[in-house]
């Protein structure tokens, strides 16, 4: 009977000491939970209920700067080589007035230079032939040479001196100067433009003939 008592006494201390554990590690692993749960929060950014719009960038569509004015020139050939175009100017006196138009590597002799077919043409003429083309200037930046062929395309000579255009700080440079020397050598105007336009082609790869 004894050793049934100590033995009892000693399972009852091991349910107390067994059921304390059980309690402790339970507590420590809930403890353990809502220490994660808190720390997961922390961690996550909240993220923001309106999300930011990309900025909207406004382009502007570039100025339209061609022109589909029809030119026509007096053309009396076309050289691969300026020696050969020199050579032809330098063949007849009647050739002074004539004038070199350089573009995607020729070189085109021209004397005269028209809106109008019949200003150029010549009846029965060998020697020379109307040659249509446009003026293209597209590439162009700068806005004098943008606008070259609307102020070549005009039939009116006194706006060739800008006099009514409103629109002085847009003259090509050395418009004037260029005006007066040719003018020693012709008053016409269709000579005065394919002038211009050897000179102005000449000094900017952005223009080109289109034929």
């Amino acid at each position: 009977m004894r050793l049934s008592k100590t033995f009892s006494k000693f399972s009852y201390t091991l349910a107390i000491i067994h059921g304390f554990l059980i309690g402790a590690v339970s507590i420590g692993i809930f403890a353990i939970f809502i220490q994660w749960q808190d720390n997961s929060k922390a961690e996550t950014p909240e993220t923001s209920a309106t999300t930011d719009k990309p900025e909207q960038v406004e382009v502007t569509a570039p100025p339209n700067t061609t022109t589909p004015t029809q030119f026509y020139a007096k053309q009396h050939g076309v050289f691969t080589t300026a020696d050969g175009a020199t050579a032809l100017l330098q063949s007849n006196p009647a050739m002074k007035s004539a004038a070199i138009v350089i573009t995607d590597g020729k070189y085109f002799v021209w004397s005269a230079a028209s809106t109008v077919e019949s200003e150029v043409k010549v009846e029965g003429s060998t020697e020379s032939f109307v040659k249509p083309f446009r003026i293209n200037s597209a590439a162009c930046t700068e806005q004098a040479m943008q606008k070259l062929p609307v102020f070549l395309a005009n039939p009116d000579p006194a706006k060739f001196n800008f006099a009514d255009t409103g629109n002085k700080g847009a003259k090509p440079k050395d418009w004037d100067s260029n005006i007066a020397a040719i003018s020693t050598l012709s008053k016409e105007l269709n000579v005065i433009r394919v002038q211009l336009l050897s000179h102005y082609f000449a000094q900017n790869d952005c223009l080109k003939i289109e034929l």
